[in-house]
């Protein structure tokens, strides 16, 4: 078990902060955690005095606590989780709990650093996470007091199980680029700022929009469950569109109200977000050359490489052989 406990001022610190429990170094802003502890890394900047950040990727072989006290710097803190889970994830607010025991958590998470957060990760449990910091001050100079307002009061009542913002499939494209950019490029930096930038962009319309539309805040648990399992397997199935019947009696729930939820949750209808999904895929295969664009289709669901070549341009504005000519 590893218990570490922090005053959040800023992720570089707190890395450091974090090596020195481990007795480990930390070299060019990475950690490598030892092996007894797990397999992975955690990278942290320092972008400003106002701004940082630390991006997580590796796999625990002992119980982790982290334990984030209450006096740190006046600011928020959020969080791009995609957790495969061993057993049960804890995380404790301030007066909420939760405990999830799913096998996979992708959400996002934001709260006041003033407020004190107890998070506990069990051994065997693979990280991958985005963790953002900002100062009020930095926040009140790029956001109107309007939205900054409901901003500090989201996040000091926030608990996953009432306010979920979930990771979806263009938070994901962006976050796998972040976890996969190399240090020795040289625009490596400025990549991620801009990447970190575009995320936290998504999250705040993600809020207006359910502001502006008076979205109901309260969710149950069981159906915030229902509907990670739907996105697993509209993000999991590329060789057809499951029917709505079937996915409606997977969750137990009518097709009415999983079309309203999914959209409600994740801004797309579900064949929407499946089609997304399945191009991205094949959009992937193409970049790095494991299949030629008949092999890509096919694989996805199409059988007529016009309509996927069709379906291919709308999404991303440009036809599979010239992405394939031009990567």
């Amino acid at each position: 078990m590893v218990m570490h406990s922090f005053k959040l001022e800023n992720y570089e610190q707190w890395l450091e902060e974090f090596a020195a429990l481990l007795h480990v170094p930390v070299k060019d802003h990475l950690l490598v955690l030892p092996s007894h502890i797990g397999e992975g890394t955690i990278m942290a900047h320092t972008m400003s005095p106002q701004l940082s950040y630390a991006v997580m990727n590796f796999k625990l072989r002992s119980d982790l606590e982290l334990y984030r006290e209450s006096d740190g710097a006046k600011g928020f803190s959020l969080s791009f989780n995609q957790v495969e889970v061993n057993k049960e994830v804890r995380l404790n607010g301030d007066q909420a709990i939760m405990a999830d025991k799913g096998t996979l958590r992708n959400d996002i998470f934001l709260s006041d650093t003033r407020d004190p957060l107890h998070l506990r990760i069990p051994a065997g449990s693979q990280i991958k996470r985005l963790v953002i910091f900002a100062t009020h001050d930095l926040a009140s100079r790029y956001l109107s007091a309007e939205l900054l307002e409901k901003l500090e009061t989201f996040a000091r009542a926030n608990s996953l199980s009432e306010n979920p913002y979930f990771v979806n499939l263009p938070h994901r494209e962006t976050l796998k680029e972040l976890f996969e950019m190399k240090e020795n490029d040289p625009l490596s930096q400025i990549r991620r700022l801009s990447r970190i930038i575009h995320l936290v962009e998504k999250f705040l319309t993600s809020f207006l929009r359910q502001e502006q539309a008076s979205l109901p805040r309260a969710i149950k648990k069981n159906d915030l469950e229902s509907m990670q399992h739907i996105e697993q397997i509209l993000s999991s199935k590329l060789e057809g569109f499951p029917s709505l019947e079937s996915l409606a009696h997977e969750v137990f729930m009518s097709t009415s109200k999983l079309k309203n939820l999914f959209k409600q949750l994740y801004g797309h209808t579900l064949y929407d977000y499946y089609n997304k999904n399945r191009l991205q895929r094949a959009k992937e295969m193409l970049i790095t050359g494991q299949c030629s664009i008949k092999q890509a289709g096919s694989e996805i669901g199409f059988s007529n490489l016009s309509h996927f070549a069709k379906a291919f341009k709308k999404e991303f504005g440009i036809l599979p052989r010239d992405l394939v000519k031009h990567k």
